[in-house]
């Protein structure tokens, strides 16, 4: 670990309210306007292309004959879907998929395309196209790179995109909901994407909250010549959150010359906080994700918020036990490939004085594309440790991951979710957990069923990155959102999920105003609870074995107030003896030791 001093350049801005407006507005005109560019990417294109080629060279040379089948170790329990269903559609490439959910189970989903709101259950509430906007932004150009984060201090969410590739044009757009309805009316802002006027353009945004600030990451992307060899560098937006829900004019500083040893970081993410009570500061991460092979892991930090006027931005790099690299596409069949980008930092989240990251990256032992999954731990420290792994097998290969903390207290527990792909076969979504134990085995959300084939050359977008996000209220279930080929086109699909032993840590609360009652006991072929609410809420049915292992999850839904029943056939369970409980907002409310006969 080492650390060089910079001069990093700090600079204010302002920027007013451009408009009010809600989503299910009429002033929201939704013309759905789709440009693809066939003809992008030819092979080679550049340094990008080259590489591509040379590591395509390595995949086909690699015996993978007596690698075996690879699996994680299982040694975590898997995470489980509650309920799944098909998400967000559209006709533009590549689908950026994010996804937040408030703390009452309203989900927001976004792709380039449009915006869709639902519950818990799927049911949709409203969809619009996100173009949309440029009837309140006025900036009448495509939009595309939506972000959504929900923050749990304010009950609000944020959004975040651009619009406009070449400097004359370029915008960034953020909007802050004034309630926790994203029905209701949002505040917008349209910040200058060339904030400089250097003859760049702002791509690629990653965005993270704190306590007062909302934080943008941006890269500055040359005119005319594309994202992969005309880039200059990458900054960091602070502004002052409040500002936004109050409709005040934007206030916010913007971080520019980062660089180590005179090279600039290419891709900088932000760490998420995965707690209501943040802090003032925010870690972010870089790597040199153009590298072919490589072990540098980058820390920045910006230590107080940007009202205290005291802000100021250090920055300390560590090595990786593994060495990550710059990734191959993958072979999707009928000689087309899916393009796995660059290396970047594409997540990052802040626990516990612990980052957790996740990256595209090489794996070496089988020269395909996987994922680079870390975790540093004392962050804070003068010399963090940090543990990696890189996970692929030799007959699929993974991309774009996101994750989100689903731990209580000082439990490291992470839920993942990322792109797969089969050899020769087509994208889908997976998640994966890991414990202090390690990882579960990697789980399909949902395969695809047909090849992508939007561009006139063999590389297809998979997608620049994918979302998922705990509720903060019950961590014990999160929503995940990413891309899969169906019915011929392509859709994103929405999940909710849990993970298995999120009982551990739960503390049992008793004279909580839920009395239930049981019978029978001993079940013979169904067991039925009666309990009363003293007012609504999401209640989760679990069984457990006698070692504390989440055996299933029977059902999670809204419970109205007053008496409630539930009851289930206990036909396809092994006879012997289980622990019944009834659980919801990371506390256990009742449990009832079952003797199934």
């Amino acid at each position: 670990m080492s650390a060089n001093a910079q001069n990093f350049r700090k600079t204010n801005f302002t920027a007013p309210l451009k408009g009010t407006a809600s989503f299910t507005d009429s002033k929201f005109k939704n013309f759905d306007p789709v440009l693809i560019h066939l003809d992008q990417n030819p092979i080679p294109y550049a340094e990008y292309g080259n590489k591509k080629e040379l590591l395509h060279k390595k995949r086909l040379e690699t015996d993978l004959s007596d690698l075996g089948a690879q699996k994680t170790s299982g040694a975590a329990p898997n995470p489980i879907i509650l309920n799944e269903w098909r998400g967000n559609t559209g006709s533009g490439t590549p689908f950026d998929n994010d996804v937040a959910i408030s703390n009452d189970g309203t989900i927001i989903s976004a792709v380039n395309a449009n915006i869709r709101v639902y519950d818990t259950s799927g049911v949709l509430d409203f969809v619009q196209n996100i173009n949309a906007m440029d009837s309140v932004t006025g900036l009448f150009s495509w939009i595309s790179d939506p972000r959504l984060l929900y923050d749990p201090k304010e009950d609000r969410f944020i959004l975040v995109c651009f619009s406009g590739n070449i400097s004359t044009s370029s915008n960034i757009i953020v909007g802050f909901s004034t309630t926790n309805n994203p029905a209701d009316d949002w505040n917008f802002y349209t910040l200058d994407g060339s904030p400089y006027n250097d003859g760049t353009w702002s791509d690629y945004p990653i965005i993270a909250i704190s306590d007062k600030d909302l934080f943008m990451t941006w890269n500055h992307i040359i005119d005319n010549i594309g994202w992969q060899n005309g880039f200059k560098e990458s900054v960091i937006y602070q502004i002052k959150k409040d500002d936004g829900y109050l409709a005040n004019s934007l206030n916010f500083t913007i971080w520019d010359s980062l660089q180590y040893n005179g090279v600039y970081y290419r891709n900088i993410c932000p760490a998420r906080y995965q707690e209501t009570n943040m802090g003032d500061d925010m870690y972010f991460l870089s790597i040199r994700n153009v590298d072919l092979s490589n072990d540098s892991v980058f820390i920045l930090h910006i230590d107080d918020s940007y009202q205290s006027n005291n802000a100021s931005l250090t920055q300390k790099v560590i090595q990786s036990p593994v060495n990550y690299g710059f990734p191959p596409n993958v072979p999707m069949g009928n000689g087309q490939y899916l393009m796995t980008n660059d290396g970047r930092v594409l997540s990052a989240m802040y626990e516990n004085d612990r980052i957790h990251f996740g990256a595209n990256s090489v794996n070496p032992l089988y020269n395909n594309a996987g994922l680079l999954l870390g975790e540093i731990q004392n962050v804070s420290n003068a010399t963090p440790t940090i543990t990696a792994d890189i996970l692929s097998g030799p007959m699929i290969e993974y991309g774009y991951p996101s994750m989100t903390w689903v731990g209580n207290g000082t439990e490291n527990k992470v839920l993942y979710t990322f792109g797969h792909c089969y050899t020769d076969s087509f994208p889908g979504v997976s998640m994966l957990y890991k414990n202090g134990a390690g990882y579960s085995d990697v789980i399909s959300i949902e395969d695809g069923q047909n090849a992508i084939n939007a561009l006139a050359d063999s590389n297809e977008r998979w997608g620049d990155y994918s979302g998922i996000q705990k509720m903060y209220n019950d961590p014990s279930r999160s929503v995940l959102v990413g891309a899969v080929t169906k019915n011929g086109g392509r859709q994103t699909r929405v999940a909710m999920v849990t993970h298995q032993d999120f009982a551990v840590g739960l503390n049992d609360v008793e004279n909580n105003g839920i009395a239930s009652t049981v019978f029978p006991n001993p079940v013979l072929n169904r067991f039925t609870t009666r309990f009363e609410l003293p007012a609504k809420q999401v209640l989760q049915f679990n069984l457990y074995d006698m070692n504390g292992r989440l055996v299933q999850v029977m059902l999670s839904r809204e419970c109205k107030k007053g008496k409630n029943e539930f009851s289930f056939n206990t036909g396809a369970l092994s006879k012997g003896n289980y622990v019944f409980a009834i659980e919801g907002n990371g506390q256990r409310y009742a449990k009832e030791l079952l003797t199934i006969k």
